[in-house]
């Protein structure tokens, strides 16, 4: 069907239904709004497209607003195809069972497309109007999770069919629901992560307002692509996304002031932080800090924390997260909490305090316990295990870390699998336990292999299992090693200097 004609198929439909609505007859709309009964007929048989005037006295008349009227085509044209799918599919004369298959499924077809259209007329009656910009409120937030509940349990196509047919899912709220979803998930599953973030992308491109709003919206997803490529180890289209993301973001308007560029300044911290370039990354999470709101500084400390661990300056990391610790409200952000009190245990432990750590630990087990995240339980059991080896408890540390290990391996995540055991084998270096080293950088070996980790990463295993099997081990090699595979999760082709 010509796009010209579908229009007028479309506008005839609601026509037709909007009078239905009223329960009028043809000639008494026409009194209604001083149109033709015979013209009446031709825009409902979709014969001529009404004239912008007359659809506006017909909508005007029936008193439907604009917002509605779009999700009556909707559900429309869901029940034209409903229909056609059981007209091709309809059987031969003479098979009457068929026939009542074919009825019965394209009526199921049918109760699914109105079911549809009764929940999504109960969203719209509590959404703002289109193109309507301002803070979100409670309400909104708990809208837009109820339309994220309905597109995760969705395939990619439904949720694409939802997208451009349904009103209620076009909403820049949406978009940035989708972009936290992204961000949470990508340190664990990169490519899930980069799934959410183009659906995401996909929203923005659907959302009313104007071009520039949507330009600037786009930016403000392109930066959670960029976030994922990262987390999966690929810098170089990271970095090209990054570009993408500044381009669209100037572009763009955001008069209602709802986005913030902090966010973005610190996604990009994190690149260049995993590209090592770690002064350009300070002066991203400054520039950060300066445009942040109240409530987003926690997360930007946070994050430059871990730049500064990666650069190496422990103490000036730790210091960094104690003033996040002033700007994050526990009970309003449990998950930066989660992740402030982690981070500063995991900091002390590693700067050999591990008595200063332990008050903080059961703290760190608690807030887990109360997202109740699978990965974080496995951390924080991972956090308790080193916990136990810095304070020189050491058949309590074996058996948690080995405990984590079982965990991460079930995870199928092979490089904190590794981390875990090189924990396990500092432990064991303590004890003289040779053995048990080499038998741990076979296992590990193992994993690698049967999940295709990169050569060089198996190569540097191959040396540390060479190495305990020659009761060549030293803690700093352990501890170089473990670097290494930290980095090279983030950046394939790296090789091991050790």
């Amino acid at each position: 069907m010509a796009e010209a004609e579908k229009s007028r198929t479309d506008l005839g439909e609601l026509i037709s239904f909007l009078r239905w609505l009223r329960g009028w007859s043809r000639p008494k709309l026409g009194k209604k709004t001083g149109i033709d009964k015979s013209q009446l007929g031709r825009y409902e048989a979709g014969e001529e497209t009404p004239r912008r005037a007359n659809f506006q006295k017909i909508t005007e008349a029936t008193g439907v607003p604009l917002r509605v009227q779009d999700f009556i085509r909707w559900c429309l044209r869901l029940v034209r195809k409903a229909v056609r799918a059981g007209e091709r599919a309809r059987v031969p004369a003479g098979k009457p069972e068929s026939r009542e298959e074919t009825r019965v499924a394209v009526w199921d077809a049918v109760d699914r497309a109105l079911s549809l259209a009764r929940a999504e007329l109960a969203l719209l009656r509590s959404a703002p109007p289109p193109g309507r910009l301002s803070p979100p409120t409670e309400e909104d937030h708990r809208r837009v999770e109820v339309l994220w509940e309905r597109l995760k349990g969705a395939s990619e196509a439904k949720r694409r069919l939802l997208i451009e047919g349904a009103q209620a899912y076009k909403d820049w709220l949406l978009c940035v629901r989708i972009c936290a979803e992204s961000e949470r998930t990508a340190a664990n599953a990169p490519g899930e992560a980069l799934e959410l973030a183009e659906l995401a992308l996909f929203v923005a491109r659907h959302v009313p307002g104007t071009d520039a709003w949507r330009s600037r919206l786009q930016g403000w997803c392109t930066g959670l692509l960029a976030n994922a490529q990262r987390a999966g180890g690929n810098l170089r289209p990271a970095e090209a996304a990054f570009a993408r993301v500044w381009r669209l973001w100037r572009a763009g308007k955001d008069e209602a002031g709802l986005l913030c560029e902090a966010y973005l300044l610190d996604l990009e911290a994190s690149l260049r932080r995993d590209q090592r370039q770690f002064p350009r990354a300070l002066k991203l999470h400054a520039d950060a800090l300066k445009l942040a709101r109240p409530e987003e500084r926690g997360s930007i400390l946070l994050n430059k924390s871990a730049t500064l661990q990666e650069k190496g300056d422990h103490e000036l990391a730790l210091s960094t997260l104690e003033q996040a610790a002033e700007a994050i409200d526990g009970e309003r952000q449990p998950r930066l909490r989660f992740g402030l009190r982690f981070n500063q245990a995991a900091a002390l432990i590693r700067l050999g305090r591990a008595a200063e750590a332990a008050p903080i630990v059961p703290e760190v087990r608690e807030l887990a316990e109360r997202l109740g995240n699978a990965i974080d339980l496995i951390k924080t059991t991972w956090l308790e295990g080193n916990l136990l080896a810095g304070l020189g408890r050491r058949q309590e540390a074996t058996e948690a870390l080995e405990k984590t290990r079982r965990d991460l391996e079930a995870e199928t995540l092979p490089y904190n699998y590794a981390l875990a055991s090189l924990d396990l084998a500092l432990v064991y270096r303590e004890e003289g336990r040779f053995a048990e080293i080499a038998i741990l950088a076979a296992e590990i070996l193992k994993i690698f292999e049967a999940q295709g980790v990169q050569r060089e990463a198996i190569a540097a295993v191959i040396l540390f299992r060479e190495a305990a099997e020659k009761e060549q081990i030293t803690a700093d090699f352990v501890r170089l090693l473990a670097d290494y595979l930290q980095r090279a999760q983030r950046e394939p082709g790296l090789r091991f200097e050790g």
